[in-house]
């Protein structure tokens, strides 16, 4: 099922032959390095595309209240990465959002194509109100994605988050959907060279 479309993207529900592209991407030590440790990444990937095959993005059932989108280019079908939105989260009428892009396909805008893509989907069909994007506090190519789809920084967490056997800063940013309304209606700036990862 595909839920959006962009020019050169496509995200759909994940599928039993995503597992191997999308461990990629959840294996990569510089990938994985800002998110949680998993013990068993093919497990826990291969529940999470059996729980997107039977649940909707909204529903929280099975495996709570995050939905994972594959990312696939539109031009050969490739998987080129994944993106979460967790609903409800922090509070009704909001998404928490993530997201990943394979390293042979990063520094190509695909991380703020799909996300874009992403926020309209959720505002059309789920009418959310605000998008949140917590982000570990080093990683600045993540803050680059979301500052330049218009997120503002709304706070700084001291060691808040467990990651790689040691604390973690985190930044936290997010957009109301009136803001994005409001930022498609204006003219597009220019992305500055290395600003999407």
């Amino acid at each position: 099922m595909i839920f959006a479309e962009s020019e050169r993207l496509i995200l759909r529900r994940p599928r039993a032959e995503d597992l191997e592209p999308m461990l990629i991407g959840w294996t990569d030590p510089e990938m994985s390095r800002w998110t949680p440790d998993r013990p068993d990444p093919r497990g826990f990937l291969t529940q999470l595309i059996a729980d997107m095959q039977v649940k909707r993005p909204g529903e929280t059932e099975p495996g709570g209240p995050w939905y994972q989108y594959v990312v696939e280019r539109r031009s050969d079908g490739a998987v080129i990465g994944d993106l979460g939105a967790g609903f409800e989260t922090p509070g009704p009428h909001q998404v928490e959002i993530g997201y990943r892009i394979l390293p042979p396909f990063q520094r190509s805008g695909f991380a703020t194509e799909a996300v874009a893509a992403l926020i309209d989907h959720l505002i059309e069909r789920h009418r959310i109100h605000r998008f949140v994007g917590i982000v570990a506090a080093p990683h600045e190519a993540s803050k680059r994605v979301l500052r330049s789809l218009g997120f503002r920084h709304e706070g700084h967490f001291r060691e808040s988050f467990w990651c790689g056997g040691k604390w973690v800063d985190d930044d936290v940013f997010a957009l109301l959907s009136s803001e994005w309304r409001a930022r498609s209606l204006a003219p597009a700036p220019a992305l500055a060279a290395g600003a999407d990862k």
